[in-house]
């Protein structure tokens, strides 16, 4: 028998064969110390906020994560775009955009309305204020959101009358009317007129008095084709005077219209004749 030696091939074998066997399992711990690393690889993002750009480099895994991680503070109306939960990738761009709100308060003015009293009786040559009008005030409230310091929108949050407008009430003659239709564009139309009271002798015996808009009938009521003149509308007929278009008739049709008198005996006096009548509004 031959005895073995340490110097021998077989030894010298046996010894590569175990040196190979711990290369090999270093190899295997950084391959699987590598793969765990690369389940959060390192990207790089753009960020976007407070007037300043910058890339950084991260592996967290979603937007929330790298603001934090970058020192940026969200207050309570800011937002990220995209949003929070959103995935890190490569390439990634995220703004934050500082969102603040103001409240302004301040006082508006409110017009004061002008109403208009037709007098058919009145002589004055011009237009006469019964009431004076005066503005009112409102006080509101308006909140104004800022995107990056720059107004984004307005919304009135609140609004509450400080005073009431008082109403201008203007008076107008029949001279007054003619003499300022001169040389205006009042709107007219030539119309075959008809006339009529309120009692049985002109409506029948189930006469009510009252007007299809419900207004009592007399002098000052006119019935129109809603068609044509629109129920409500403030007239001024030549022969007449200052009415409102206030009545309807079965045949009352197209250019017609027909004037109602306080008594039987006004209405047949008036009869049927062409008029101009002024649309005035």
């Amino acid at each position: 028998m031959v005895k073995e030696t340490k110097n021998s091939p077989m030894h010298r074998l046996i010894a590569s064969i175990s040196i190979l066997c711990i290369i090999a399992g270093l190899l295997a711990s950084v391959t699987v110390v590598t793969a765990q690393a690369g389940k959060l690889p390192a990207s790089k993002v753009t960020i976007y906020a407070d007037g300043c750009e910058w890339e950084y480099v991260t592996c967290k895994r979603n937007v929330k994560e790298v603001l934090q991680e970058a020192g940026i503070k969200l207050g309570i109306n800011d937002r990220a775009i995209p949003t929070l939960a959103t995935k890190i990738k490569q390439g990634l761009k995220i703004k934050v955009v500082r969102i603040t709100e103001e409240i302004i308060t301040s006082t508006e003015t409110i017009p004061y309305k002008t109403k208009t009293k037709f007098d058919n009786h009145g002589t004055s040559p011009t237009k006469t204020v019964v009431t004076k009008g005066i503005n009112g005030e409102r006080l509101v409230k308006t909140k104004v959101v800022y995107k990056d310091g720059v107004k984004a929108h307005t919304k009135v949050i609140s609004s509450s009358i400080l005073k009431s407008p008082v109403t201008e009430v203007i008076s107008i003659s029949k001279n007054a009317f003619l003499a300022s239709r001169k040389g205006s564009k009042i709107p007219s139309l030539r119309m075959s007129a008809t006339a009529y009271d309120p009692g049985p002798k002109s409506c029948g015996p189930n006469a009510t008095g009252r007007t299809a808009m419900g207004l009592k009938a007399g002098k000052g009521i006119a019935a129109v084709d809603p068609k044509v003149i629109p129920l409500g509308t403030k007239l001024y007929v030549e022969g007449y005077g200052f009415c409102v278009a206030g009545d309807t008739g079965s045949a009352i049709k197209g250019n017609k219209i027909d004037l109602c008198f306080d008594t039987y005996r006004e209405a047949v006096k008036f009869g049927r004749k062409k008029v101009t009548v002024y649309i005035i509004k």
